[in-house]
């Protein structure tokens, strides 16, 4: 622990386990365990009782130097549960590492959508990052990231400091992805070497796991779905039979949002054969 945290009594432990289970017909919040500023705010059903909504909160808005925090949602047999936040994460500037692990699990007959909104890294964020996601063979999942390099509306750039990021995704026991990123600030080498993104500041992965292949074409009307809203750089690739991803580059965060919701909202028939449904915690 660094000087600095020793001063203050060191970062935020936090830990949230959750488990969703489908309990007669509905989709219910049947375990929960959490210790320090981890919470779920509330669970909602606004598309009736077979999918569960649940809004993840971090009371402190934002991970500091020296943080901890560890999120770990399972949804069981035949259950659904759509997981979003009440609005965007934060890694703070900070003068000692911080860390977040993410562990989703899909039970058989299962779906699994995580929707957090975007994670804004401030300038000095020192940020590691890692989403582990397990599915069954018969079970569904799809998952959105958005990160936005430095307060660009505050003039603001990413030139110290260092985020880290890693996804993991195992389907019926078989690893399908392993991948990691890793951007560094550089004052010296320029905003746009350092960002390594094309001059842009902010990117973004859609990932979906599907029961059944997808057909060949899919990312192909993925793509043209995400290129109706104007996005810089955009693209999707069907990287194994039942994995899908979808990844925008732009210098506006709002306009590579609507890029990954129009490829969420055509992905969504396919996994849960549902039209897609938007938290209504995203309009408030």
């Amino acid at each position: 622990m660094s000087a600095v945290l020793d001063a203050y009594g060191g970062g935020w432990t936090a830990r949230l386990r959750a488990g969703v289970a489908l309990q007669g017909g509905r989709s219910v919040l049947a375990a929960i365990d959490h210790r320090g500023p981890l919470r779920l705010q509330k669970t909602l059903w606004p598309e009736g009782p077979e999918v569960a909504h649940l809004i993840l909160l971090h009371p402190p808005g934002g991970i500091a130097g020296g943080d901890e925090l560890e999120i770990d949602v399972a949804v069981g047999t035949g259950a659904h549960a759509l997981v979003t936040s009440p609005g965007a994460g934060r890694w703070y500037r900070a003068d000692a590492p911080a860390v977040q692990h993410v562990r989703l699990t899909v039970g058989p007959e299962a779906v699994l959508e995580w929707l957090p909104q975007e994670t804004i890294v401030h300038d000095g964020a020192q940020a590691a990052a890692r989403c582990d996601v397990a599915v069954d063979e018969t079970g569904a999942a799809l998952g959105m990231d958005i990160t936005v390099l430095g307060r660009q509306a505050s003039g603001e750039r990413f030139l110290h400091g260092e985020l880290e990021q890693r996804l993991r995704i195992v389907r019926a026991g078989t690893l399908l992805l392993d991948e990691r990123a890793r951007i560094r600030g550089d004052a010296h080498a320029g905003y746009a070497q350092a960002a390594a993104l094309a001059g842009r500041h902010v990117s973004g992965l859609l990932w979906a796991v599907g029961r059944a292949p997808f057909d060949d074409d899919l990312a192909e009307r993925v793509e043209g779905a995400m290129g109706g809203e104007g996005a810089d750089l955009f693209g999707a690739s069907r990287v194994e039979p039942h994995l899908l991803l979808a990844r925008v580059v732009d210098s506006v965060p709002q306009r590579a949002r609507r890029a990954l919701l129009a490829a969420w909202a055509l992905l969504r028939p396919v996994l849960a054969g549902r039209a897609a449904h938007r938290p209504r915690i995203w309009a408030t």
